[in-house]
């Protein structure tokens, strides 16, 4: 089965309140100056931004304001949802598949840790509303990726965790409307009993493999990391034409007393996705991707990885929002601080946009964006996964 162009998803943030100007007096001199994400003008040295990018040097998205839930929190729903993708689209059927990361049990997110699994969902829009198909890994599987492999035409989910907790060993809570009793935000209810799982919940990077869309799905394990694997978590794949896979892992955000972000981005390289991954030295500190040079880095987490059609970018999850790094050879990166995301509900008593996913157009530039949004209303802890439009 070949996956088509239309849908090649990805991840990245978004603008709130940017307007709809392309250009402006940046002084750029190549395209990398406009971060990948537009032109440089030769005759007046301004940045002619793309599809879903604006800002001087074409660092923020441009996005329409109003959310589509592409899974999720949403009234009619009783499910929570964390983010997911990117969607693939199969020609055969006409139909969006997404992989998702829902919350067991109709519970909300402060129950993560424990209760986050996998599911596939389908649509006849790239967008959504999804509707559940099935689990595909159990609990606990979180950080859902999908990627596909051209050479053998292989479908594949990375995530963190191996799916192998049952709820005999978490129990569920008494969930009913995809929030949880007690529950607030990120952090589990007071007096939550400690898992009693053998071997907790698994190893970081994980991978399932299956020759269809439908399934079903077989696990191939952990992650091969061969020599240094500094970060195993949030693996983000990209596949070449010929199967290699170029991947970006996390590391801790954050430690000491008080807690200092650190370099936490790190770069692998293997022949193919069931083969060894092996550290890439990078240009930031200690051989980390470079998001930042400074004593003190902004926190980078989530990090996800795409090739746009003028180089390759990865967008990170930097409390609240989102931030942008960009690279001509997937090696050497550049990184903006500039905090941006669609609009989120910090204010409100809701959460930060975290878990950026990017559909692409047949051009190679942002079609639409997806985040999992932490909602105000509902209940504490209620999420969806959200879509917003690349203008």
């Amino acid at each position: 089965m070949m996956i088509g162009r239309a849908p090649t998803l990805l991840l990245l943030a978004a603008c709130g309140a940017c307007g709809p100007a392309r250009s402006s007096a940046a002084g750029c001199v190549t395209d990398g100056d406009c971060q990948l994400n537009g032109e440089c003008s030769t005759s007046t040295h301004t940045c002619v931004c793309d599809k879903g990018w604006t800002g001087p040097t074409c660092g923020e998205l441009y996005l329409d304001q109003t959310a589509v839930v592409a899974y999720g929190y949403s009234e009619g729903s009783n499910t929570s949802s964390w983010g997911g993708g990117p969607p693939a689209f199969d020609p055969a059927t006409g139909l969006y598949h997404l992989f998702v990361s829902e919350i067991a049990g109709h519970c909300g997110m402060s129950t993560w840790s424990r209760m986050s699994q996998s599911v596939h969902a389908v649509s006849e829009v790239v967008q959504g509303p999804y509707r559940r198909v099935e689990t595909v890994i159990g609990t606990e599987s979180h950080n859902t990726y999908y990627v596909y492999s051209p050479t053998d035409k292989m479908h594949l989910i990375y995530t963190i965790f191996s799916g192998t907790s049952p709820k005999s060993c978490n129990p569920y809570l008494a969930c009913t409307n995809g929030t949880t009793p007690g529950g607030k935000g990120l952090h589990p209810p007071d007096g939550w009993a400690p898992p009693t799982c053998p071997g907790g919940m698994g190893p970081h990077g994980v991978i399932h493999y299956s020759k269809s869309l439908n399934g079903p799905w077989t696990s191939a394990g952990a992650i091969n990391f061969t020599g240094p694997a500094h970060g195993t978590s949030n693996p983000a794949p990209y596949i070449f034409p010929n199967g290699t896979v170029l991947m970006i892992g996390r590391s801790q955000d954050a430690g000491g007393t008080p807690r200092v972000p650190q370099h936490n981005i790190w770069l692998y390289r293997a022949e193919s996705w069931n083969s060894g991954y092996a550290w890439v030295r990078s240009n930031g500190v200690n051989g980390t991707v470079n998001a930042g040079q400074q004593p003190k880095p902004p926190l980078t987490e989530d990090p996800t990885l795409y090739r746009g059609r003028r180089g390759f970018h990865i967008l990170f999850h930097s409390s609240p929002d989102l931030t942008h790094a960009w690279s001509l050879d997937g090696i050497n990166w550049d990184w903006s601080p500039t905090v941006m995301g669609p609009p989120n509900h910090v204010g409100i008593g809701g959460g930060d946009n975290e878990r950026p996913r990017v559909a692409l157009d047949a051009n190679g530039d942002v079609d639409w964006v997806f985040v999992g949004q932490l909602l105000p209303d509902g209940g504490a802890d209620a999420a969806r996964t959200a879509a917003f439009k690349a203008l």
